[in-house]
Protein backbone atom coordinates (compact mmCIF):
# COMPACT_ATOMS: atom_id res chain seq x y z
CA UNK A 1 0.00 0.00 0.00
CA UNK A 2 1.70 3.17 -1.21
CA UNK A 3 0.70 6.46 0.42
CA UNK A 4 2.71 8.78 -1.80
CA UNK A 5 3.39 12.35 -0.66
CA UNK A 6 5.11 14.94 -2.84
CA UNK A 7 6.19 17.93 -0.72
CA UNK A 8 6.37 21.39 -2.23
CA UNK A 9 8.04 24.51 -0.79
CA UNK A 10 7.39 28.04 -2.04
CA UNK A 11 9.98 30.78 -1.35
CA UNK A 12 8.73 34.37 -1.28
CA UNK A 13 9.42 37.77 0.25
CA UNK A 14 6.56 38.16 2.72
CA UNK A 15 5.06 41.68 3.19
CA UNK A 16 3.65 40.52 6.54
CA UNK A 17 7.25 40.08 7.76
CA UNK A 18 8.80 43.24 6.30
CA UNK A 19 9.56 41.29 3.10
CA UNK A 20 11.76 38.78 4.84
CA UNK A 21 12.20 35.54 2.91
CA UNK A 22 9.52 33.03 3.91
CA UNK A 23 9.09 29.37 3.06
CA UNK A 24 5.54 28.04 2.73
CA UNK A 25 4.98 24.31 2.54
CA UNK A 26 2.26 22.53 0.59
CA UNK A 27 1.83 18.96 -0.54
CA UNK A 28 0.60 16.80 -3.39
CA UNK A 29 -0.77 13.35 -2.64
CA UNK A 30 -1.51 10.40 -4.88
CA UNK A 31 -4.61 8.33 -4.17
CA UNK A 32 -3.37 4.81 -3.30
CA UNK A 33 -6.08 3.13 -5.41
CA UNK A 34 -6.55 5.25 -8.54
CA UNK A 35 -3.29 7.22 -8.60
CA UNK A 36 -5.29 10.46 -8.97
CA UNK A 37 -3.61 13.48 -7.40
CA UNK A 38 -4.88 15.94 -4.81
CA UNK A 39 -3.34 18.95 -3.12
CA UNK A 40 -3.13 20.21 0.46
CA UNK A 41 -2.78 23.99 0.45
CA UNK A 42 -4.45 27.29 1.38
CA UNK A 43 -4.02 26.88 5.10
CA UNK A 44 -5.70 30.21 5.91
CA UNK A 45 -9.22 28.71 5.63
CA UNK A 46 -11.44 28.53 8.72
CA UNK A 47 -12.55 28.83 11.45
CA UNK A 48 -16.07 28.56 10.10
CA UNK A 49 -18.66 31.16 11.13
CA UNK A 50 -21.90 30.36 12.92
CA UNK A 51 -24.81 30.10 10.51
CA UNK A 52 -28.30 31.53 11.11
CA UNK A 53 -30.21 28.33 10.39
CA UNK A 54 -33.59 29.71 11.45
CA UNK A 55 -33.37 32.57 8.96
CA UNK A 56 -32.48 30.06 6.27
CA UNK A 57 -35.39 27.90 7.38
CA UNK A 58 -37.92 30.72 7.15
CA UNK A 59 -36.68 31.79 3.71
CA UNK A 60 -36.98 28.22 2.51
CA UNK A 61 -40.48 27.72 3.92
CA UNK A 62 -41.68 30.96 2.30
CA UNK A 63 -41.16 29.30 -1.10
CA UNK A 64 -43.18 26.24 -0.13
CA UNK A 65 -41.83 22.72 0.34
CA UNK A 66 -43.16 19.67 -1.51
CA UNK A 67 -41.40 17.35 0.97
CA UNK A 68 -43.18 18.56 4.12
CA UNK A 69 -45.86 16.21 5.57
CA UNK A 70 -48.84 18.34 4.53
CA UNK A 71 -47.69 18.38 0.89
CA UNK A 72 -45.64 15.29 0.12
CA UNK A 73 -48.60 12.98 -0.54
CA UNK A 74 -50.37 15.63 -2.63
CA UNK A 75 -47.70 16.88 -5.00
CA UNK A 76 -45.08 14.14 -5.39
CA UNK A 77 -45.43 11.45 -8.08
CA UNK A 78 -46.15 7.77 -7.54
CA UNK A 79 -44.46 4.66 -8.87
CA UNK A 80 -46.12 2.46 -11.47
CA UNK A 81 -47.95 -0.59 -10.16
CA UNK A 82 -45.14 -2.93 -11.20
CA UNK A 83 -42.70 -1.18 -8.84
CA UNK A 84 -45.09 -0.93 -5.87
CA UNK A 85 -48.85 -1.20 -5.56
CA UNK A 86 -48.68 1.38 -2.76
CA UNK A 87 -47.48 4.16 -5.05
CA UNK A 88 -44.65 5.13 -2.70
CA UNK A 89 -42.37 3.34 -0.23
CA UNK A 90 -42.53 4.26 3.46
CA UNK A 91 -40.58 3.35 6.58
CA UNK A 92 -40.74 5.40 9.76
CA UNK A 93 -40.58 9.05 8.71
CA UNK A 94 -38.89 8.19 5.40
CA UNK A 95 -40.80 8.16 2.12
CA UNK A 96 -39.58 7.25 -1.40
CA UNK A 97 -41.19 8.46 -4.62
CA UNK A 98 -40.12 8.98 -8.25
CA UNK A 99 -37.85 11.90 -9.03
CA UNK A 100 -39.57 14.46 -11.28
CA UNK A 101 -36.08 15.37 -12.55
CA UNK A 102 -34.73 11.86 -13.03
CA UNK A 103 -31.04 10.99 -13.35
CA UNK A 104 -31.78 7.68 -15.06
CA UNK A 105 -34.67 5.38 -15.99
CA UNK A 106 -35.11 4.33 -12.35
CA UNK A 107 -34.58 7.48 -10.29
CA UNK A 108 -36.18 8.39 -6.97
CA UNK A 109 -36.09 10.72 -4.00
CA UNK A 110 -36.05 9.61 -0.37
CA UNK A 111 -37.32 12.20 2.11
CA UNK A 112 -35.50 11.45 5.37
CA UNK A 113 -37.57 13.26 8.00
CA UNK A 114 -40.89 14.95 8.54
CA UNK A 115 -39.05 18.03 9.85
CA UNK A 116 -38.14 20.65 7.26
CA UNK A 117 -35.01 21.83 9.08
CA UNK A 118 -32.77 19.36 10.89
CA UNK A 119 -29.44 20.73 12.20
CA UNK A 120 -26.65 18.19 11.82
CA UNK A 121 -26.63 17.25 15.51
CA UNK A 122 -30.40 16.65 15.64
CA UNK A 123 -30.59 13.67 13.31
CA UNK A 124 -31.23 10.35 15.02
CA UNK A 125 -29.78 7.01 14.00
CA UNK A 126 -33.34 5.90 13.29
CA UNK A 127 -33.74 8.67 10.70
CA UNK A 128 -30.84 7.27 8.68
CA UNK A 129 -31.71 3.61 9.25
CA UNK A 130 -35.21 4.19 7.90
CA UNK A 131 -34.14 6.37 4.97
CA UNK A 132 -31.34 4.08 3.83
CA UNK A 133 -33.28 0.91 4.56
CA UNK A 134 -36.31 1.95 2.51
CA UNK A 135 -34.04 3.19 -0.29
CA UNK A 136 -32.59 -0.30 -0.52
CA UNK A 137 -36.12 -1.73 -0.60
CA UNK A 138 -36.76 0.45 -3.63
CA UNK A 139 -33.71 -1.07 -5.31
CA UNK A 140 -35.03 -4.54 -4.50
CA UNK A 141 -38.32 -3.67 -6.19
CA UNK A 142 -36.45 -2.43 -9.27
CA UNK A 143 -34.43 -5.64 -9.39
CA UNK A 144 -37.63 -7.69 -9.12
CA UNK A 145 -39.05 -5.75 -12.08
CA UNK A 146 -35.91 -5.53 -14.24
CA UNK A 147 -34.04 -8.63 -12.97
CA UNK A 148 -31.08 -6.35 -12.19
CA UNK A 149 -30.31 -2.86 -10.93
CA UNK A 150 -26.76 -2.31 -12.18
CA UNK A 151 -25.34 0.07 -9.61
CA UNK A 152 -27.68 1.19 -6.83
CA UNK A 153 -26.47 4.73 -6.15
CA UNK A 154 -27.41 6.75 -3.07
CA UNK A 155 -26.40 10.39 -2.64
CA UNK A 156 -27.28 13.43 -0.56
CA UNK A 157 -26.80 17.19 -0.81
CA UNK A 158 -27.37 18.47 2.71
CA UNK A 159 -27.93 22.24 2.89
CA UNK A 160 -27.46 24.75 0.05
CA UNK A 161 -23.65 24.84 0.29
CA UNK A 162 -23.66 21.18 -0.79
CA UNK A 163 -25.91 21.84 -3.77
CA UNK A 164 -29.31 21.22 -2.18
CA UNK A 165 -32.17 22.85 -4.08
CA UNK A 166 -34.49 22.16 -1.13
CA UNK A 167 -33.66 22.50 2.56
CA UNK A 168 -35.77 19.50 3.60
CA UNK A 169 -33.38 16.53 4.22
CA UNK A 170 -33.54 14.04 1.37
CA UNK A 171 -31.55 11.57 -0.72
CA UNK A 172 -31.27 11.05 -4.45
CA UNK A 173 -31.28 7.36 -5.36
CA UNK A 174 -31.10 5.71 -8.75
CA UNK A 175 -30.39 2.36 -10.39
CA UNK A 176 -28.11 2.60 -13.40
CA UNK A 177 -25.72 0.66 -15.58
CA UNK A 178 -23.44 3.73 -15.68
CA UNK A 179 -21.66 4.20 -12.34
CA UNK A 180 -20.20 7.65 -13.05
CA UNK A 181 -16.58 8.52 -13.70
CA UNK A 182 -15.27 8.39 -10.12
CA UNK A 183 -16.81 5.03 -9.20
CA UNK A 184 -15.89 3.60 -12.61
CA UNK A 185 -12.25 4.55 -12.05
CA UNK A 186 -12.31 2.99 -8.57
CA UNK A 187 -13.78 -0.27 -9.86
CA UNK A 188 -11.26 -0.52 -12.69
CA UNK A 189 -8.41 0.18 -10.25
CA UNK A 190 -9.81 -2.33 -7.74
CA UNK A 191 -9.92 -5.00 -10.44
CA UNK A 192 -6.32 -4.25 -11.46
CA UNK A 193 -5.22 -4.41 -7.84
CA UNK A 194 -6.90 -7.78 -7.37
CA UNK A 195 -5.37 -9.17 -10.55
CA UNK A 196 -1.90 -8.03 -9.45
CA UNK A 197 -2.05 -8.95 -5.75
CA UNK A 198 -4.87 -11.54 -5.43
CA UNK A 199 -6.18 -9.37 -2.59
CA UNK A 200 -9.12 -7.01 -2.25
CA UNK A 201 -7.71 -3.46 -2.14
CA UNK A 202 -10.18 -2.36 0.52
CA UNK A 203 -9.12 -5.09 2.91
CA UNK A 204 -5.47 -4.14 2.49
CA UNK A 205 -6.36 -0.46 2.92
CA UNK A 206 -8.08 -1.08 6.26
CA UNK A 207 -5.16 -3.17 7.52
CA UNK A 208 -2.64 -0.53 6.41
CA UNK A 209 -4.58 2.33 8.01
CA UNK A 210 -4.96 0.41 11.27
CA UNK A 211 -1.22 -0.25 11.31
CA UNK A 212 -0.27 3.37 10.61
CA UNK A 213 -2.74 4.82 13.17
CA UNK A 214 -2.72 8.13 11.30
CA UNK A 215 -6.14 8.21 9.63
CA UNK A 216 -7.97 5.17 10.98
CA UNK A 217 -10.87 6.16 13.24
CA UNK A 218 -12.73 3.09 14.52
CA UNK A 219 -15.21 0.41 13.63
CA UNK A 220 -18.90 0.65 14.44
CA UNK A 221 -20.07 -2.93 14.32
CA UNK A 222 -19.65 -4.13 10.75
CA UNK A 223 -18.41 -0.77 9.37
CA UNK A 224 -14.83 0.54 9.30
CA UNK A 225 -14.17 4.30 9.37
CA UNK A 226 -11.14 6.16 8.03
CA UNK A 227 -10.18 9.64 6.87
CA UNK A 228 -9.10 9.30 3.22
CA UNK A 229 -5.46 9.94 2.35
CA UNK A 230 -6.60 12.22 -0.50
CA UNK A 231 -9.77 14.14 0.42
CA UNK A 232 -12.20 15.38 -2.21
CA UNK A 233 -13.46 18.37 -0.19
CA UNK A 234 -11.48 21.46 0.66
CA UNK A 235 -12.45 20.93 4.33
CA UNK A 236 -12.09 17.16 4.43
CA UNK A 237 -13.85 13.82 4.05
CA UNK A 238 -14.63 10.72 6.07
CA UNK A 239 -15.02 7.27 4.55
CA UNK A 240 -17.05 4.28 5.75
CA UNK A 241 -16.13 0.85 4.37
CA UNK A 242 -18.47 -2.17 4.45
CA UNK A 243 -16.23 -5.28 4.45
CA UNK A 244 -17.30 -8.13 2.17
CA UNK A 245 -20.31 -6.20 0.85
CA UNK A 246 -20.03 -5.88 -2.92
CA UNK A 247 -23.40 -4.42 -3.99
CA UNK A 248 -25.92 -2.06 -2.43
CA UNK A 249 -28.29 -5.03 -1.98
CA UNK A 250 -25.65 -6.83 0.10
CA UNK A 251 -26.07 -4.26 2.89
CA UNK A 252 -27.94 -5.71 5.86
CA UNK A 253 -30.02 -3.90 8.49
CA UNK A 254 -27.06 -4.47 10.82
CA UNK A 255 -24.75 -2.72 8.34
CA UNK A 256 -27.12 0.21 7.98
CA UNK A 257 -27.47 0.51 11.75
CA UNK A 258 -23.69 0.46 12.21
CA UNK A 259 -23.25 3.11 9.53
CA UNK A 260 -25.98 5.31 11.02
CA UNK A 261 -24.33 5.25 14.43
CA UNK A 262 -20.96 6.25 13.02
CA UNK A 263 -22.59 8.99 10.97
CA UNK A 264 -24.02 10.49 14.16
CA UNK A 265 -20.50 10.84 15.59
CA UNK A 266 -19.41 12.69 12.46
CA UNK A 267 -22.44 14.98 12.52
CA UNK A 268 -21.71 15.89 16.15
CA UNK A 269 -18.16 16.76 15.17
CA UNK A 270 -19.55 18.94 12.39
CA UNK A 271 -21.80 20.78 14.83
CA UNK A 272 -18.88 21.44 17.18
CA UNK A 273 -16.73 22.83 14.36
CA UNK A 274 -19.47 24.95 12.72
CA UNK A 275 -19.62 22.80 9.58
CA UNK A 276 -23.28 22.77 8.56
CA UNK A 277 -23.26 21.18 5.11
CA UNK A 278 -22.11 17.92 3.57
CA UNK A 279 -22.41 15.59 0.62
CA UNK A 280 -22.90 11.87 1.09
CA UNK A 281 -22.40 9.18 -1.55
CA UNK A 282 -22.42 5.39 -1.50
CA UNK A 283 -20.08 3.60 -3.91
CA UNK A 284 -21.23 0.03 -4.65
CA UNK A 285 -20.23 -2.46 -7.29
CA UNK A 286 -22.79 -4.36 -9.31
CA UNK A 287 -21.28 -7.77 -8.54
CA UNK A 288 -18.44 -9.43 -6.65
CA UNK A 289 -16.50 -9.34 -9.92
CA UNK A 290 -16.03 -5.58 -9.51
CA UNK A 291 -13.66 -6.43 -6.62
CA UNK A 292 -14.73 -3.36 -4.67
CA UNK A 293 -16.34 -3.30 -1.26
CA UNK A 294 -19.24 -0.92 -0.79
CA UNK A 295 -17.99 2.29 0.76
CA UNK A 296 -19.51 5.66 1.52
CA UNK A 297 -17.96 9.10 1.73
CA UNK A 298 -19.12 12.08 3.77
CA UNK A 299 -17.62 15.22 2.26
CA UNK A 300 -17.72 18.42 4.34
CA UNK A 301 -18.83 21.51 2.46
CA UNK A 302 -18.50 25.23 3.16
CA UNK A 303 -17.53 28.53 1.59
CA UNK A 304 -13.95 29.53 0.90
CA UNK A 305 -14.85 33.10 1.86
CA UNK A 306 -18.13 33.29 3.84
CA UNK A 307 -18.22 37.11 3.62
CA UNK A 308 -18.30 36.96 -0.18
CA UNK A 309 -20.32 33.70 -0.25
CA UNK A 310 -17.49 32.17 -2.30
CA UNK A 311 -18.23 28.53 -3.16
CA UNK A 312 -15.68 25.87 -2.32
CA UNK A 313 -15.43 24.60 -5.91
CA UNK A 314 -13.01 26.69 -7.94
CA UNK A 315 -11.03 26.27 -11.17
CA UNK A 316 -8.68 23.63 -9.77
CA UNK A 317 -11.62 21.35 -8.95
CA UNK A 318 -14.11 22.34 -11.62
CA UNK A 319 -11.89 22.54 -14.71
CA UNK A 320 -8.67 20.72 -13.75
CA UNK A 321 -10.52 17.97 -11.85
CA UNK A 322 -8.03 17.96 -8.99
CA UNK A 323 -9.24 18.25 -5.41
CA UNK A 324 -7.48 20.38 -2.85
CA UNK A 325 -8.02 20.55 0.86
CA UNK A 326 -7.08 23.10 3.48
CA UNK A 327 -6.67 20.59 6.31
CA UNK A 328 -4.31 17.65 6.60
CA UNK A 329 -6.34 14.42 6.79
CA UNK A 330 -4.26 13.34 9.78
CA UNK A 331 -5.41 16.45 11.68
CA UNK A 332 -9.04 15.72 10.81
CA UNK A 333 -8.60 12.16 12.07
CA UNK A 334 -7.08 13.37 15.33
CA UNK A 335 -10.04 15.71 15.90
CA UNK A 336 -12.62 13.05 14.99
CA UNK A 337 -11.30 10.12 17.01
CA UNK A 338 -12.66 11.35 20.37
CA UNK A 339 -16.19 11.27 18.93
CA UNK A 340 -15.80 7.51 18.42
CA UNK A 341 -14.26 6.99 21.87
CA UNK A 342 -17.51 5.77 23.41
CA UNK A 343 -17.20 2.56 21.38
Amino acid sequence: MNFERIPRVTRLLDPRKDYAETRIESEMRMDPLTGFSGRIAHFAAGPWPTMDLEALNQTSLSQGCPFCPDMVSKVTPKFPEEITSQGRFRQGEAIVFPNLSPYDAHSAVTVITKAHLVPVNEFSAQHWEDALGISIEYFRAVRHYENHIGYGLIGANYMPMAGASLLHPHLQIYATDRPGNWLKSQIEASQRYYNEHAHIFWQDLIEAEKSLEERYLASTGTVEWIVPFVPLSFIGDVEAIFPRRFTILDLTPEDIGAFSQGLLYILRYMKDTNIYSFNLAFYPGQSEGDRTWVHARISFRGMINPVLHSPDVSVIRQLLDEPFTTVYPEKTATELKPYFSSL
